[in-house]
């Protein structure tokens, strides 16, 4: 069974509208409709607070989540640069030292195309700001 086809019986089995879950999740009604379509697919964190509201085990969605991912190691999710770049050994140490950064990195790569530029627009300019005020 799909991870919209369990969300949308889990849903069904309460008796709740899509409007009635959006609420108790704080999102918007849309959302879950995407994600019951699989139009969407949710965050861990997200598939983690609907088995919390469900009160079923985690890993009966997770683990459904988990194949819908992509995985670093598979092809066409390969680096271009050289495991040898430098930067990329920066960058891989920062990922492993702030687990938040590297899930929030995940939801942005999750995002639509035009909502993932926003993103790291946002990020360009926060961090361009952030060095021309030094003294913050």
């Amino acid at each position: 069974m799909s991870l919209s086809e369990k969300l949308r019986k889990l849903r069904d089995n309460r008796n709740w509208s899509q409007q009635t879950l959006a609420d108790m999740m704080n999102m918007d009604r849309s959302t879950v409709s995407r994600y019951e379509t699989g139009k969407s697919i949710p965050t861990y964190q997200t598939d983690i607070r609907f088995a919390d509201l469900y009160q079923v085990d985690k890993e009966y969605l997770v683990e459904v989540l988990d194949q819908l991912l992509p995985k670093a190691e598979e092809p066409g999710y390969m680096t271009k640069e050289s495991l040898e770049d430098h930067d990329l050994g920066i960058i891989l140490q920062l990922l492993q030292q702030e687990p938040d950064l590297k899930k929030n990195l995940l939801d942005i790569y999750l995002m639509p195309p035009k909502r993932r530029a926003f993103f790291v627009d946002l990020l360009t300019y926060q961090i361009k700001a952030s060095k021309k005020h030094k003294n913050i």
